[in-house]
């Protein structure tokens, strides 16, 4: 009698721990719940121009907030806020916060974009996504931009053009989504074992760049409450062309990229997570007529966390 209650204790615990290896990796968010994730960044920059090695470091913070509304086949409408966005940038010295209210007419360009992202984190957007954290679509982006951009051609001075392409920038669709992916999109939406892989492909766009990143991502480990992913990218630009002061940029940058996350596997919901990347390649400048490349390389690390 021992024997067997041995042997069916032995297969239950074998049962339980064969089913802690495989999960739903899909978001199963509770309605009208806020989620929140912060993100840390820290990006160095090297850039050769005629010879001269300049470097810059751009330190990001920012907040992200992400309340569903209602749950469709597939997808769901979610509201989504970015409460926190503060850039530090090193050369020039620039410190733009989006909790200072900024101003608009002001002389001093980092007060006219914390104008702008001020405005943008007493904004709500409406959007449409995947329950795989895809973007589909930002249902009021044209009425909440709008808002945001309103009084943008007032802006004075001769940083205007460059603040008004900026401000324009950060608002349009591709721009949005890449913020809104960047700390959402890493599910496959499907059942999965420990070890098993999966790609996620995304196009991330910001100041004007595009970037395609090809990711494969594997399930590492799973407890009762948390999974474990690790993914590898490969990270290349896309031959489109910026405008920068009268100048025509083409960038030419590839490099590789490291994720590892951890999530709440009853929501799908990022727990924690690590993001680095190394980039190396040149930027194409047509000025006036004048040609010229200018050798690059960025390097840059992201820690995520999510807040009650």
């Amino acid at each position: 009698m021992k024997i067997i209650s041995s042997f069916i204790l032995l297969t239950l615990i074998s049962v339980s721990a064969f089913a802690q290896k495989k999960a739903d990796l899909t978001y199963h968010l509770e309605l009208n719940k806020v989620y929140r994730v912060k993100s840390v960044t820290v990006q160095n920059t090297t850039q050769t121009v005629m010879g001269n090695e300049q470097s810059v470091q751009t330190n990001n913070t920012s907040v992200v907030s992400l309340k569903p509304l209602k749950q469709l086949d597939g997808e769901m409408m979610v509201q989504v806020s970015f409460d926190t966005m503060h850039t530090i940038i090193s050369q020039p010295p620039m410190d733009i916060n989006s909790a200072l209210p900024g101003d608009l007419n002001s002389s001093d360009p980092a007060k006219v974009m914390g104008c702008i992202m001020n405005r943008m984190a007493n904004s709500t957007f409406l959007v449409k996504m995947t329950n795989t954290g895809r973007v589909v679509q930002i249902m009021n982006l044209e009425p909440t931009a709008a808002g945001i951009l309103q009084g943008i051609d007032s802006i004075q001075g001769q940083a205007a053009p460059f603040l008004r392409e900026r401000a324009h920038m950060m608002l349009e669709e591709k721009a949005l989504t890449s913020m809104i992916e960047s700390v959402t999109a890493y599910l496959p939406g499907i059942e999965v074992k420990t070890g098993e892989k999966w790609e996620i492909n995304l196009r991330i766009s910001g100041g004007g760049m595009v970037m395609s990143q090809n990711g494969n991502y594997t399930l590492e480990s799973l407890d009762k409450k948390t999974a474990t992913i690790s993914g590898e990218t490969i990270v290349e630009s896309e031959p489109i062309a910026m405008e920068m002061n009268g100048a025509q940029i083409t960038p030419d940058i590839r490099g590789l990229g490291k994720t590892e996350y951890i999530i709440d596997t009853e929501t799908g919901w990022l727990i924690q997570g690590t993001v680095k990347q190394q980039l190396k390649g040149e930027m194409a400048v047509n000025a006036q007529g004048n040609n010229m490349s200018v050798p690059i390389e960025i390097n840059s690390t992201s820690e995520l966390v999510a807040l009650p």
